[in-house]
């Protein structure tokens, strides 16, 4: 998952925006710091859409060379998946903890994008859900 951004330079710092994310809102020192801190404002503009229970947009167009973007770690990237296919079954945390036999804490966990959920449990969701984790190398 590559999110293409937009800097714009002003005075000493660079200001960082996203077509598909409106709400990230990040500045950075550098080019390098910016797109650095580009992650961490899309990981909280995505903690503000789970609040909400609305969809995360995911990326609209390919990065071409010379264009910025950032790269989803992949753990988030299967929660974000996870967390939109939910959305599209209308599958509450409380339906997912009961159909993996987990308590609730374990499903908020599933989705805390600050957690170091092992891979198998967001596999193990996705079979929950009758739908299958699929990872490709490009």
């Amino acid at each position: 998952m590559k999110y293409l951004l937009t800097l714009i330079q002003e005075g000493n710092y660079f200001l960082v925006s996203s077509q598909d994310i409106p709400e990230l809102n990040s500045v950075g020192e550098s080019v390098e710091d910016a797109l650095k801190e580009a992650l961490d404002g899309i990981e909280s503009a995505f903690m503000i859409y789970m609040e909400d229970r609305i969809p995360i947009p995911l990326p609209s167009a390919r990065p071409k060379e010379g264009e910025y973007f950032v790269t989803l770690p992949l753990l988030v990237a299967a929660k974000v998946y996870l967390y939109n296919e939910m959305l599209a079954q209308n599958v509450t945390k409380a339906e997912l903890a009961r159909r993996l036999d987990w308590q609730q804490k374990q499903a908020d966990r599933l989705l805390s994008l600050k957690h170091a959920t092992k891979i198998e449990s967001i596999e193990n969701a996705f079979h929950a859900m009758g739908r299958e984790l699929d990872l490709q190398v490009a």
